[in-house]
C-alpha cells in the first residue's frame, strides 16, 4: 500500500442515497474508516447523486445516522449549507444537528453540485481526441442488445460514432441533438491494473467497450464521477466490493488517459448470511438503526442498534471480522485495538460470512463489560418502549432501574431481551404462569410457609442479601422444608417464573413494600 509516511492516506465512503443502508453497506465503509484512522489520515463522505431519478428521501439522513451511531464519524463531508440548498423531496429533511459544520476543503461533497467540474473534464478529453459524441437513439440501443441476445454474447457498443468528425458532431450537439458522450478505450492488448488484495487483474481489450461518461441530461455516470471525484479530493484508498472489478479497466484507463496518479484499489470480499448464502434483508442485511421495509412483502425490517438492541461496539467487531483478520485470534477486541491492527494485508479475498448468531454471542460479551449505570441508560429506551418505566424517570426511579438491570446483566444478550427479563420488577404485580403457581404456591403447605415468611419480613431489620438468606433460610426450616422447596415458593410468588438471578439479590432489589405486596398477593390470590 501507499507508505503512510510519505503520502497522508485519505479514503472515502460514497453512497448513493437510494435507500437506508445496511450492515453489508458498511462493512466496505467501515474497512474504509479504519484505514485511515489507522495511519492518522482522513475518512470522507461523499454523496454521489448523480442518478436522480433513484434517490430516496430520507435516505442520507439514515447514511448519516448510521455512521454516526456507529462512531465513524467522517473527517470531511456535507456541510449544513450544501445540504440546505438540496431539493428536500429528493433528500429528505436532513436535521442539521445530524451533520458536521466543518464541511471541508474539498467541497462540495455533493456530486450534484459538482456538474461543472465533470464537463470540464469531460470537454479536455473530447479536446484530446479521448472521448467522443455518440448519437444513437435507445430504440438504436436496443436493437444492438437484441442482436447480441439472439447470438447469444456479451453486448459490446458498436463504436460507430468512435471516429465521426468532430466538428460535425459539435454542429448536430449546438442543434440540440440528443447525444451522450463515449470514452474510447484501447482496441487491442491487455489491460492490466493492480488490486492491493488479489494482485494483478488482466483484461482483454476486446472484452471492453466505449463507455457512456457524460449522459444526455448533463450528469455523467458512476464511471466519470467516482474517477475525477477521487481524484480532486486526493483519495489515496479506494476500498469498493468485488462487484466493482468488471468496471476497475474502465477506471484504470480513464485515470491513465487523464494523467492522474492511480489511488491504490482494494475491493473487499463479498459478505455471506447464514448457510454462505447472499446476504439479504430477510438474511442478516438489516439496517443499523430505523426500520426500512422489504420491498416485495413490505414487512419491516428493523434496526440491529435501535431495535434489536446490539451495542454499536459489537457490530462494528463483528462487522470487521467479516472478510478481514487481524493476523492472530483475537476476536473480542475493543475499538482502539481495531484501530491499531488493521491494515489491508488482513483482507481476504474470499466471501466474509456474517453470522448473526456470533453477532450476539459478542454483544452479550460486551454487555458484561458496561458499567451498571451505562446498561441501564442503554436498556431505558425497550423499558420505555415496553412501558414499563416512565418517559422521564425520577432520580430514585433511574437508581431502582440500574439496580434491575444489574441483575440480569451476566444473562442479557441484547438489550432487546431486557424488558421480558426484568418485566416483573416494573409491574405491580407479576404474571403468573399456572404450571408454575400449582408446582411451587398451590401444592401443599406452601401458602402456609409464604404468609408465614410475609409475618416475619414485616418487622426484619436486616434488608441485606446475606440478611434475607437468614430470614428465609430460617422460616424455611421452621416448616420443615430443604433446598428448592425453601427457595422455589418465594421466587415465584414474588416474580411469577421459576429462573431468574439469586432470590437474596431479587428480594433485596425489589424491597421490603414490593416484597411483602407479592407474598401477600400470592397467598391470597393466586
Amino acid at each position: 500500500m501507499t507508505d503512510a509516511a510519505t503520502r497522508r492516506v485519505r479514503t472515502r465512503y460514497a453512497p448513493s442515497p437510494t435507500g437506508s443502508p445496511h450492515v453489508g453497506n458498511l462493512r466496505t465503509a467501515l474497512f474504509s474508516y479504519l484505514l485511515a484512522k489507522r495511519f492518522g489520515g482522513d475518512f470522507i463522505l461523499r454523496v454521489e447523486d448523480t442518478d436522480q431519478t433513484r434517490l430516496v428521501p430520507g435516505a442520507l439522513n439514515d447514511i448519516i445516522q448510521s455512521l454516526r451511531t456507529m462512531g465513524m464519524m467522517y473527517d470531511e463531508g456535507p456541510d449544513v449549507l450544501s445540504v440546505e440548498k438540496l431539493d428536500k423531496e429528493k433528500y429528505g429533511d436532513v436535521p442539521s444537528e445530524l451533520l458536521p459544520t466543518f464541511g471541508g476543503d474539498h467541497a462540495p461533497y455533493f456530486q450534484s453540485q459538482r456538474l461543472p467540474r465533470y464537463r470540464e473534464v469531460v470537454d479536455t478529453l473530447l479536446a484530446e481526441g479521448k472521448a467522443y459524441y455518440a448519437f444513437e437513439t435507445r430504440e438504436e440501443l436496443d436493437a444492438q442488445r437484441a442482436a447480441c441476445e439472439a447470438r447469444k454474447i456479451p453486448f459490446l457498443y458498436d463504436r460507430k460514432y468512435r471516429d465521426y468528425d468532430m466538428a460535425e458532431a459539435k454542429g448536430r450537439v449546438e442543434a440540440g441533438e440528443e447525444s451522450v458522450v463515449r470514452f474510447k478505450m484501447p482496441l487491442t492488448g491487455a489491460i492490466i491494473a493492480e488490486d492491493a488484495v488479489r494482485g494483478e487483474l488482466s483484461w482483454d481489450a476486446t472484452s471492453q467497450d466505449d463507455f457512456v461518461i457524460l449522459k444526455g441530461d448533463g450528469y455523467p455516470p458512476y464511471h466519470l464521477a467516482a474517477i475525477v471525484d477521487d481524484h480532486d479530493m486526493q483519495i489515496t484508498h479506494v476500498l469498493r466490493g468485488e462487484e466493482w472489478i468488471p468496471s476497475y479497466p474502465k477506471h484504470i484507463e480513464l485515470i491513465r488517459a487523464l494523467g492522474w496518479e492511480a489511488p491504490v484499489f482494494v475491493h473487499t470480499p463479498s459478505i455471506l448470511g447464514p448457510e454462505k448464502k447472499k446476504l439479504s434483508k430477510r438474511n442478516g442485511a438489516q439496517p443499523v438503526t430505523g426500520v426500512i421495509f422489504d420491498k416485495q412483502t413490505n414487512e419491516p425490517i428493523y434496526g440491529y442498534v435501535d431495535y434489536e438492541g446490539i451495542l454499536p461496539e459489537a457490530l462494528l467487531n463483528a462487522l470487521v471480522l467479516v472478510g478481514w483478520s487481524p493476523g492472530d485470534d483475537s476476536e473480542v477486541m475493543p475499538r482502539d485495538e481495531i484501530v491499531r491492527k488493521f491494515d489491508i494485508s488482513g483482507i481476504s479475498a474470499s466471501p466474509g460470512v456474517f453470522d448473526k448468531d456470533k453477532l450476539i454471542w459478542m454483544n452479550g460479551l460486551y454487555i458484561r463489560e458496561l458499567p451498571q449505570a451505562v446498561l441501564a441508560q442503554r436498556s431505558l429506551p425497550y423499558l420505555k418502549r415496553a412501558k414499563l418505566v416512565p418517559e422521564s424517570p425520577t432520580e430514585e426511579e433511574m437508581a431502582y432501574i440500574v439496580q434491575v438491570v444489574a441483575l440480569e446483566q451476566e444473562r442479557i444478550k441484547t438489550l432487546a431481551e431486557t424488558p421480558d427479563l426484568t418485566e416483573y420488577f416494573f409491574l405491580p404485580l407479576p404474571n403468573y404462569l399456572e404450571k408454575s403457581a400449582d408446582k411451587w404456591i398451590r401444592k401443599g403447605t406452601a401458602k402456609a410457609y409464604l404468609s408465614n415468611l410475609a409475618a416475619f419480613l414485616e418487622s426484619y431489620s436486616d434488608w441485606t442479601h446475606d440478611g434475607l438468606e437468614e430470614a428465609v433460610r430460617q422460616i424455611g426450616a421452621k416448616h420443615e422444608r430443604e433446598r428448592g422447596d425453601i427457595t422455589h415458593p418465594v421466587r415465584v410468588a414474588l416474580s411469577g417464573r421459576e429462573n431468574g438471578p439469586g432470590l437474596f439479590e431479587m428480594m433485596a432489589v425489589l424491597g421490603r413494600e414490593r416484597v411483602l405486596a407479592r407474598l401477600t398477593h400470592a397467598v391470597q390470590n393466586v
